[in-house]
């Protein structure tokens, strides 16, 4: 009983050793990783970063107001911010899972970049958000003149975006035509941009020639997508590319030319022999 009470105070002594070992292996892990997260490589966006290198990093929050200063983050931008941050982010993942069996609690600033990386989007939001309503403040003049009539906020947010892309959805005579007048004055005007920078493209004709009318005080044309191509290839080959008018007699010489290959016929008579199968709306018209 002595000699087992004995092995059993070594086995106590050796598992404490063992643990206060692991628990100080951890701390030196915490530390480094928390110096590591101090002095991290911040995130370089040619376009608007205005990160001095000499600072430490505080978290993700201020690092996404301090780099895009002033500017709308883009999504592919947003994108490349998380990407940049996911390595430390897994590392300190994997340092955590570690830390919550051993029951030993990371510093503040792991703790916080763990927790703030997963609002990287909603940061992006409140961002954006806060330099849109500055934009909408210091340009209600504008907003409010532009046009015969001031444009509301939807149509306001619509022009102030700068994204790549920006898709306005809304019902006929509610304003998209005088969305686009309103972005093509707020680029030339407030933002400077050059008029033969602009590319105004309509569905229609009717849209264009309204889109041409309306901008010529300031010298932008509206075309349709196939006037813009059709100008572009007389551009390059110097001459006026061939326009079909009876385009239901060139289908028809297609058909027929294609009737004479066996692989075509064999389509349309399967085509003809699974005539009663269901067929949607569109197929009907």
């Amino acid at each position: 009983m002595h000699s087992l009470a004995i092995l059993l105070l070594i086995i106590a002594a050796i598992s404490t050793l063992s643990i206060a070992a692991i628990r100080l292996l951890f701390k030196i892990k915490i530390d480094n990783l928390s110096e590591e997260l101090k002095y991290i490589t911040p995130y370089n966006s040619a376009e608007h970063c205005i990160h001095n290198p000499g600072l430490q990093f505080i978290d993700i929050e201020t690092e996404i107001n301090n780099i895009f200063k002033g500017h709308t983050i883009y999504h592919s931008e947003e994108i490349n911010f998380t990407e940049h941050y996911t390595p430390i982010f897994n590392k300190i993942c994997s340092l955590l899972k570690w830390l919550e069996t051993f029951h030993i609690e990371p510093s503040d600033i792991i703790a916080k970049f763990a927790s703030d990386f997963n609002y990287i989007h909603q940061f992006v939001e409140q961002h954006n958000e806060r330099i849109t309503k500055n934009l909408l403040d210091l340009n209600k003049e504008f907003f409010d003149n532009c046009l015969q009539y001031p444009l509301d906020e939807q149509q306001r947010r619509s022009i102030l975006s700068d994204g790549y892309n920006c898709l306005v959805i809304s019902s006929a005579g509610s304003g998209k035509t005088s969305s686009i007048i309103g972005k093509v004055k707020y680029l030339t005007t407030i933002k400077g941009a050059s008029p033969e920078r602009i590319c105004l493209i309509s569905y229609t004709n009717k849209a264009a020639t309204e889109l041409t009318e309306r901008m010529s005080t300031i010298g932008i044309k509206g075309y349709t997508f196939h006037k813009l191509a059709t100008d572009i290839i007389a551009h390059e080959t110097g001459e006026k590319p061939s326009i079909c008018d009876n385009t239901d007699a060139l289908f028809a010489t297609i058909y027929h030319e294609l009737s004479q290959q066996s692989s075509y016929k064999k389509h349309i008579v399967e085509l003809l022999l699974d005539h009663e199968s269901p067929q949607y709306d569109f197929e009907i018209e």
